[in-house]
């Protein structure tokens, strides 16, 4: 019984490496597309934008904060105009991203103890650079704000730098950024787009080569070979633990390799990451089992997913939160595994999460593998009366 579940797994595998659309989504895209997509973030995060500063003040303070911004590693200072119109087309040019106003009067309004107004302006097209503008300059600003107001209350009631430190600020904040300490865009997006890799070209790998023996790309003289041609139960069960060995290999190959080259948090241990991937295949491989059941053609699989990973990627509930999104794409999302998977693989990776932190995720796609699995075993004894000639790629 165990030789013959082999025999079909085998010669399964072997179609992994000598059918040319196989190769290119089981074997090639698996690890073309880890090292592609990890490169593009290889600086991890957003430094020295260009930016400009407006000085309508022409003052000590002014080219104090001047200094400071320029110093800042995330932005880089290209120029110092004279009116925001300069400024505001030089953005529009897109020779800078971002400029700070400096007001006039800044100076004499701070030793005045006057409240000063900083505006600060981005552009907003380019959501991660806003962000990395904005906090540059206003982290500057609070900075010579802070200064000169503890330089106030030190020379005024006669204390220490100190103590007229923690009397301008009683409660400091200290905010930890967790799981993701340097910030990194790379970090936060590589990792889910690393489960989605896996589960789509799983499925168009499975879909390509065919679901019942009517469907696959084999010759007259190799359908009536003794595999093909092995009882149903063997036939799904060999393919499927070919598809599951070989992609064992591919998480393997990213918790190993992929997480270490491009580093990634890798704070995952063995046993949750194995029960993992035992759920997740067998959700994702049991998907496959079905639709191959339904496309009659290896092409229209590729078209069909490739058309659809950008959807995929949005109801994967890491871009997005999924309690903002509409009730119907949260109940959409349910029937795709990468749902499920991407919260579960980064809660293990990335938070060091055990298998009690995921349960509630596994469970679920424990569920769905039960149903895709009974439903792929009904769809391949349904298609494998069908004749041999129908749906021939």
């Amino acid at each position: 019984m165990i030789s013959r579940l082999l025999k079909v797994t085998l010669t399964e595998w072997k179609l992994f490496f000598t059918d040319p659309a196989a190769v290119l989504l089981l074997v090639v895209a698996g690890i073309l597309y880890a090292f592609y997509y990890p490169t593009a973030y290889m600086n991890q995060t957003v430094s020295r934008v260009p930016v400009a500063i407006v000085d309508l003040d022409h003052s000590a303070k002014s080219r104090e904060l001047t200094r400071m911004a320029a110093a800042t590693q995330q932005v880089e200072v290209k120029a110092v105009f004279n009116d925001m119109l300069e400024a505001e087309t030089a953005m529009a040019r897109e020779d800078i991203f971002g400029f700070m106003v400096i007001p006039e009067n800044m100076e004499k309004n701070l030793i005045d103890k006057k409240t000063t107004k900083i505006d600060i302006f981005t552009h907003g097209a380019y959501v991660m650079l806003h962000g990395t503008i904005g906090t540059a300059f206003s982290t500057c600003a609070l900075t010579v704000g802070a200064v000169s107001k503890v330089k106030a209350i030190a020379l005024g009631k006669k204390v220490p730098s100190a103590k007229a430190m923690a009397m301008r600020d009683p409660m400091p904040l200290s905010i930890q950024t967790m799981f993701n300490n340097t910030g990194s865009y790379s970090n936060y997006v590589v990792p889910s787009v690393l489960v989605l890799i896996l589960q789509q070209s799983l499925v168009i790998g499975i879909c390509v080569l065919g679901g019942a023996r009517g469907h696959r790309r084999f010759r007259r003289n190799q359908r009536y070979s003794e595999v093909e041609n092995e009882s149903m139960p063997y036939r799904y069960l060999g393919r499927s633990l070919a598809y599951f060995m070989h992609y064992c290999c591919f998480i393997l190959f990213y918790h190993c390799v992929i997480y270490n080259i491009f580093d990634f948090p890798r704070r995952g241990e063995l046993l949750p990451m194995t029960i993992f991937a035992v759920v997740f295949l067998a959700s994702v491989i049991n998907f496959g089992m079905c639709l191959s059941q339904v496309f009659l053609h290896r092409e229209s699989s590729m078209q069909l997913f490739l058309n659809l990973s950008i959807p995929i990627l949005f109801l994967a509930n890491f871009s997005w939160p999924s309690y903002l999104m509409p009730s119907w794409m949260v109940g959409l999302s349910y029937i795709l595994p990468s749902t499920f998977a991407v919260p579960a693989w980064l809660s293990i990776e990335q938070m060091g999460g055990d298998i009690y932190d995921v349960a509630p995720k596994l469970y679920l796609l424990a569920i769905q593998a039960v149903i895709y699995f009974v439903l792929g075993m009904f769809l391949t004894h349904l298609r494998d009366k069908s004749k041999f000639t129908t749906g021939d790629m």
